[in-house]
């Protein structure tokens, strides 16, 4: 078997911290060292983030896991709780302009190991537009990391119309992952369910406004990888199904057809946490759709996310297109031809 594609990971680019650290406030984003040592960032007027682990930021500590499961490229995103959609526009495309290129710069450290993902500065659908082209053209990268929800504005805007067009015109791969900080936090605060809960419930609900917005029919070929096993939206498809035929509320923004026979317009990775709901998903949108995904650095990565893939009985025979294959289609390697 062709070696494992990794298509969730995070990076927080040494290059990034070091810039933060001279030119911060250019960014509107601040560097912290607490009593501990420990390094954190504040983004606008929030709050301080979480730690940057070490793990998170010095690419070579993450060697060792990569080696021992057989990965041998792994996709960098951006860490969400950084996004910078809460700055004023000039400067929250500042923002992810340096992350973008700082991100392009630790990938190409590394050789042919690590490939970047870019983010784009979602306050501004034009601004955002600007940046996917620079990303693409510019820095060659072939893949972006949307947040669920930006600014108080769903995927589904028609702000972001344009936004989604030149995705779809541009090839380029869109992993749509949720915010730091989740929706309903005031009931999740405790017992980690802002991440167990929050984080796929995220997910839910971006990937159903996109099929009830008419996003995704209006946008054939985009490619969109929902991360968690494409949070709650697989398993409980037959409710918004149900919806769908009696409630003209779920058929007002266009949607071509019902939830269930969309549910193949999206990738999704490969993080369930358990077999039976990996078997499931696998069943549902077939193995093509499928991407491994490790969640690394976090403590919710899977560190039997390869295995689990290979003992799938629903993905017998299948386990290395969903390990590897899959990506490879999907994800042109650095240089390749772009698109107009």
């Amino acid at each position: 078997m062709a070696g494992i594609v990794d298509i969730h990971a995070h990076h927080v680019p040494p290059l990034l911290i070091d810039e933060v650290a001279r030119h911060g406030p250019a960014f509107g984003v601040l560097l912290r060292h607490d009593a501990d040592g420990v390094l954190r960032l504040r983004v606008g007027d929030g709050p301080p983030l979480r730690p940057v682990l070490p793990e998170l930021s010095n690419l070579l500590l993450r060697l060792p896991l990569l080696d021992e499961q057989g990965v041998t490229l792994q996709y960098l995103s951006p860490w969400t709780d950084c996004a910078g959609d809460a700055l004023p526009p000039d400067q929250g495309a500042r923002w992810a302009r340096l992350q973008n290129e700082t991100m392009a710069d630790s990938a190409r450290a590394h050789g042919d190991r690590f490939e970047a993902m870019a983010t784009l500065p979602m306050q501004d659908p034009g601004l955002a537009v600007a940046e996917l082209e620079h990303a693409v053209r510019h820095l060659g990268l072939r893949a972006v990391e949307l947040v669920t929800s930006a600014c108080g504005r769903d995927l589904d805007h028609p702000d972001y119309r344009p936004l989604w067009r030149r995705l779809r015109d541009l090839d380029v791969f869109v992993l749509l992952h949720p915010p730091g900080t989740p929706v309903g936090m005031e009931r999740l605060g405790d017992y980690f369910l802002n991440n167990l809960l929050g984080f796929p419930i995220e997910t839910t609900i971006a990937a159903s406004r996109l099929l009830f917005g008419g996003v995704m029919a209006e946008f054939p070929g985009l490619k969109v990888c929902l991360v968690h096993g494409g949070g709650f939206l697989p398993y409980q498809i037959g409710r918004l199904d149900r919806g769908f035929a009696v409630h003209p509320a779920c058929r007002a923004g266009g949607p071509a057809e019902a939830p269930s026979a969309a549910l193949r317009a999206f990738h999704y990775d490969t993080l369930t946490h358990d077999d039976p709901a990996l078997d499931y998903l696998a069943a549902r949108v077939g193995a093509d759709r499928l991407l491994y995904g490790s969640d690394y650095p976090f403590e919710m990565l899977d560190p039997a996310g390869p295995a689990r893939v290979r003992r799938s009985a629903a993905l017998a025979g299948q386990a290395g297109a969903v390990l590897g294959g899959n990506a490879e289609a999907l994800l042109p390697p650095r240089g390749a031809g772009m698109p107009g």
